[in-house]
C-alpha cells in the first residue's frame, strides 16, 4: 500500500484501535471483509518478500512468516508450529494473536490473522487454499490453531 508516510509515528499502531476496527466492521458486515483484509495482507506479504511459490517445507515457511509477523516483525502473532498434512494442506499455531488480545469468546475469533496466513499459503503455494480455526485462545485454548486446506 502506497501513500502518506508517518515519519513520527512509523508503521504500527494500538492493539486496541485494531480490535474497535476488527469488531466493528464483524458487526456490520460479518467475518468476510476481515478474512479478505487479512488474505490480501498475507499475499502481499508473501510476495513482497519474494517468497511467492519458493517453499513448501513447513519449517522454511514457519521462519519467514515468523519474521514477518512475530517478534522481530508486526507482531501479529507468535508462530508456534506449521505442519504439512496429507492434503498438502497446513495446520498454523499461534499464540498471542492480535485477534484476542484482551478478548473472550464462545466461538474462534482470528478472522483476520487466520486470512493472513490463507493469503500467504496461496502466495506460497500457488494454489488456491481455505481455511478455518478449529482452536482459539479467545474461547480458551492454549494456541489459536487453523487448518489451511487446498480447495
Amino acid at each position: 500500500m502506497a501513500g502518506n508516510e508517518r515519519p513520527t509515528l512509523g508503521n504500527f499502531m494500538s492493539l486496541i484501535c485494531f480490535q474497535y476496527l476488527r469488531v466493528g466492521t464483524e458487526e456490520v458486515a460479518e467475518r468476510a471483509p476481515v478474512v479478505a483484509a487479512g488474505r490480501q495482507r498475507g499475499y502481499d506479504m508473501v510476495t513482497s518478500l519474494g517468497l511467492a511459490g519458493s517453499t513448501h517445507d513447513p519449517g522454511t515457511i514457519r521462519e519467514h512468516l515468523d519474521a514477518s509477523l512475530g517478534l522481530r516483525g508486526t507482531k501479529l502473532c507468535l508462530i508456534q508450529s506449521i505442519t504439512s498434512k496429507p492434503n498438502g494442506g497446513y495446520e498454523v499455531r499461534i499464540t498471542e494473536g492480535a485477534c484476542t488480545a484482551g478478548q473472550t469468546t464462545s466461538k474462534p475469533h482470528c478472522a483476520f490473522t487466520m486470512g493472513v496466513f490463507i493469503g500467504a499459503f496461496q502466495a506460497i503455494t500457488g494454489k488456491r487454499v481455505n481455511g478455518h480455526e478449529t482452536e482459539c485462545c479467545a474461547c480458551g485454548a492454549d494456541a489459536c490453531i487453523y487448518q489451511i486446506d487446498p480447495v
